[in-house]
């Protein structure tokens, strides 16, 4: 956008928990202050500065290269803190906008644009819907100004608007002495205004951007039962026919292929889901399961794994920083840590990798088609090659080569009439 440049204020004086500031507050998984940069960037506005009143350190790594002020105690509007930025951009129009505008709309900021560029606009004031919202939100509403009446408007500010709620008026006012009014752009959208600077208007805000999402994903052919516990990111991409079921939450830059089933109760973060695959009350995070791969319930795929086409994992399963080959079965109660699983191997209840010796973590290889028996142990680093096969019990510690059977239990043995010699209680 040609000659536009934006100054983003906090206008919250408020530190929530945790000293952070309201423009960092999350609205679903997502700051506050990055819904509107990323409306920023759509809209191709990138020239800009922040005025804010707390937070630097954190306000500055969404700042990027944007200078970050500071704004003056009672200095009323913080527009009048970017002084030194505005007499930088003086050809500019310049967009001014709530950090806490979670909403904020690039399409509207646009149409805004044209309005008060081809109308020659000295000010144009964004507003949700007609005149009675306009007066309600002026104080909170976002506004185009060309950067020289903006100067003019600095100038004529006095020292009693504290809060800088007055700012608006006194520009009305400017351009009411020289004959002139503001411009108006209704943007036809009642949330475009809302501002999640308190803890109540954060939750509001919330469930009106979990509804945004739904109606988004719903048109772009995601099914939903209900929407009971489920929370999903904006960044998230879902493919059309997948079912997305109660209690589940998916975050970051997660992507989704079609006809899924996801759910109830998973929880997805920075992952890649094939097609046709079932995530049942399972955690996966920064991991890939390829496509047509079942797995749950109560099962956790912790960083760094790559699940292959058609692998069945059970309940009570824990796999970390591990590639599973293509249609490996692993039933339950297993532990699969820093790994590397062939294709169609098959692991029996209660398996577990020993990966760690109390000071380093170690590998292990199994072949293709491999078979490891219930509760066998594999002490890292070790490796089964191909059609290697554990008995029940067995704990591995050496290479098991090629077609053999790994045994590595004591031989057992029955003492007769040892209970009635030991046992009081079952002597009859």
């Amino acid at each position: 956008m040609q000659n536009a440049a934006a100054i983003v204020y906090t206008s919250c004086t408020k530190i929530m928990h945790n000293n952070c500031p309201c423009s960092l507050r999350e609205v679903v998984f997502r700051p506050v202050i990055e819904w509107v940069n990323e409306a920023l960037e759509k809209a191709e506005i990138t020239e800009r500065c922040y005025v804010i009143n707390s937070g630097e350190e954190a306000v500055t790594e969404y700042a990027k290269e944007n200078p970050v002020y500071i704004r003056k105690a009672e200095s009323g509007h913080p527009v009048l803190s970017a002084g030194e930025w505005i007499s930088l951009h003086r050809d500019c129009n310049i967009l001014v906008i709530g950090a806490e505008a979670v909403f904020t709309d690039p399409e509207v900021l646009k149409a805004a644009y044209k309005r008060h560029t081809e109308q020659n606009e000295k000010l144009t004031i964004i507003a949700s819907g007609g005149r009675e919202a306009l007066m309600k939100e002026l104080s909170s509403s976002a506004f185009w100004i060309r950067a020289d009446f903006l100067e003019e408007v600095m100038a004529a500010a006095t020292e009693s608007d504290k809060n800088g709620n007055q700012f608006l008026v006194t520009a009305m006012k400017l351009l009411s002495d020289a004959g002139v009014v503001a411009g108006t752009h209704i943007a036809g959208k009642k949330e475009i205004n809302m501002r999640a600077e308190s803890g109540a208007e954060v939750l509001t805000a919330n469930a009106a951007a979990r509804t945004m999402i739904f109606r988004k994903l719903c048109e772009e052919g995601v099914e939903f039962m209900c929407l009971d516990g489920i929370i999903i990111a904006p960044s998230v991409k879902i493919g059309a026919g997948t079912k997305i079921l109660p209690g589940t939450i998916i975050k970051g830059n997660t992507e989704i292929g079609e006809n899924c089933v996801i759910g109830p109760n998973s929880y997805i973060e920075d992952s890649t889901i094939g097609n046709g695959t079932e995530v049942n009350s399972t955690q996966v995070r920064s991991s890939v399961l390829e496509k047509d791969v079942k797995i749950g319930p109560w099962s956790q795929v912790r960083p760094g794994c790559v699940i292959h086409e058609g692998c069945k994992i059970g309940d009570y399963v824990e796999i970390k920083n591990s590639e599973v080959g293509a249609r490996t079965a692993v039933a339950h109660l297993t532990y699969i840590g820093d790994a590397d699983v062939g294709e169609g191997v098959n692991f029996g209840c209660g398996c577990c990798i020993a990966n760690y010796d109390g000071q380093h973590k170690h590998r292990t290889k199994i072949g293709n088609h491999a078979f490891i028996g219930c509760n066998t142990n594999l002490v890292a680093p070790v490796e089964l090659e191909d059609f290697a096969y554990t008995a029940a019990g067995t704990t591995v510690t050496k290479k098991v080569p090629e077609y053999s059977l790994a045994v590595g239990r004591a031989k057992q043995e029955n003492i007769e009439g040892w209970v009635k010699k030991h046992d009081a209680i079952k002597i009859k």
